[in-house]
């Protein structure tokens, strides 16, 4: 099972992914125009959002490695190194913000350290979801090649990490120029302030080529295309925004720092709904194979071992309450001749006609929940009837014999007609017994029918104390 992330998209899904694009860029048709307004300063924003941005990217790195390991689909692992290589990004950009943890910067940052981490950061995200796309089909995960395929998927997430780590060490120990121009010498159009900042407009390019190219390979088919457009097109926004306005506290720089905690954190929330829908399905899988162990493959009705566990647990239950529990035990007449004269598969059609019929008396009449009906063993069945007293449950024997008869099965034996004998036991209210004695009891009144004549009913001659 590849799972719900690289599965098809549903439309619903498609809907609500497109609707957040939608306010994606709407968002930024609002913003762009007053992208250099000042508005009040909130110091602790920036950390704030760095740290979300580190968590979240985390979180998505290790649950894209997690998928991969699980499916070794290789694009899986590019991109957890997409969400590697931006946590280390944006982990050393936050430890060489000057003002932060220290006036001038953490690790011997330089001046424009902390600028070129956020280039490197915002370009590399871009940057690696495109290899991502170009490895989508190029490195396909035959059985034969497991190993080989693990080596070239955890390079993929743990290259990106080395590469990031490697980009800050440069910045620390080379002084590089600032990567922005003051767009204050900019003329005041948006699209002229981003023309004016080289290093903003390669990252919109980036994130541009990035969109089209998933559109391109992906088509929008799976649900990790959809979201991966949606977190593209947030870095750009953000990028965008950050073009526009490289001054801190103003409208494009507050509404970007909301845009980089939202492209990882996006992906991080189909994740882990992911992981929440399949252990919904494996409990429900669960669920269907329990029950399944619990019926007869032929018959449908519950088994033997069911019927060991239940009628125990029912037992218990009525010696505590001193409530009535009638056992009626069943067993086809002379089924061994009608399996020689029709063969076994009209046989187990047969004992399917009459578990049948005895599930179907069973729900008409008995109104206590926790009766059941359960194949003892060959022919024979059992019914299991709780807070049911002896003459109601001779009762409900009579009708379970009278509808098998009426299925009007043909037979060799005689009187031409399929039937059953069956035995009812009671146990007493008041004298505590067992299980196996209200076992041996019903079975002791079922051969009486038997000797008798069959096609009869027979009761136990008192309740089983």
């Amino acid at each position: 099972m590849d799972g719900l992330l690289i599965g098809p998209a549903t439309r619903r899904q498609a809907l609500f992914a497109s609707v957040c694009a939608f306010a994606i860029l709407l968002t930024l048709a609002l913003a762009a125009p007053r992208a250099r307004d000042a508005l009040p300063g909130i110091a602790p924003f920036m950390p704030m959002c760095a740290l979300t941005v580190f968590t979240t990217s985390s979180i998505a790195a290790f649950l894209l490695g997690a998928r991969f390991a699980a499916t070794r689909v290789a694009m899986l692992a590019a991109l957890g190194g997409a969400y590697a290589f931006t946590a280390i990004t944006v982990a050393l950009q936050l430890l060489m913000f000057p003002g932060v943890f220290a006036r001038t910067g953490l690790l011997g940052a330089l001046p424009n350290s902390a600028a070129w981490m956020w280039v490197f950061w915002h370009a590399g995200f871009p940057a690696l979801v495109i290899v991502a796309e170009l490895v989508r089909k190029r490195l396909p995960a035959p059985p034969f090649a497991r190993e080989r395929l693990d080596a070239r998927g955890w390079l993929l997430i743990a290259g990106p990490a080395a590469v990031a780590a490697l980009l800050g060490v440069l910045v620390t120990h080379v002084d590089l120029a600032s990567p922005f121009r003051d767009v204050a010498d900019a003329a005041p159009a948006p699209a002229s302030a981003i023309a004016n900042n080289l290093a903003g407009l390669v990252i919109c390019a980036l994130n541009l080529i990035a969109i089209a190219l998933v559109l391109l390979k992906g088509r929008l088919r799976l649900v990790l295309d959809l979201w991966i457009v949606v977190a593209l097109l947030a870095s750009f926004v953000d990028a965008a925004l950050n073009t526009l306005s490289i001054e801190r506290f103003t409208v494009g720089w507050y509404v970007a720092r909301v845009f980089s905690m939202f492209a990882p954190g996006v992906l991080v929330c189909v994740l882990v709904w992911e992981v929440t829908a399949l252990y919904r399905q494996l409990a429900e899988e669960h669920a269907t194979l329990i029950r399944a162990s619990a019926r007869d493959a032929l018959t449908r009705v519950y088994n033997r071992s069911y019927f060991d566990e239940q009628f125990r647990e029912a037992f218990e239950r009525a010696a505590r309450t001193g409530q009535p529990l009638s056992l009626v035990m069943l067993d086809v007449d002379h089924f061994k001749h009608y399996n020689d004269a029709f063969g076994h598969l009209h046989g187990d059609a047969c004992l399917g006609a009459v578990a049948g019929a005895l599930a179907a008396t069973l729900a008409s009449t008995l109104h206590t929940p926790g009766g059941f009906v359960a194949r003892y063993g060959g022919e024979e069945f059992a019914l299991v009837l709780p807070d049911t007293g002896a003459d109601e449950a001779a009762a409900v024997a009579e009708r379970a014999r009278a509808a098998v008869e009426q299925l009007g099965i043909p037979s060799p034996a005689a009187g031409g007609l399929v039937t059953v004998s069956a035995g009812c036991a009671t146990r007493d209210a008041i004298v505590a017994s067992s299980p196996n004695a209200l076992i041996e009891a019903a079975d002791a009144a079922l051969y009486a029918a038997k000797h008798a004549g069959r096609n009869r009913v027979s009761h136990a001659g008192a309740s089983i104390a």
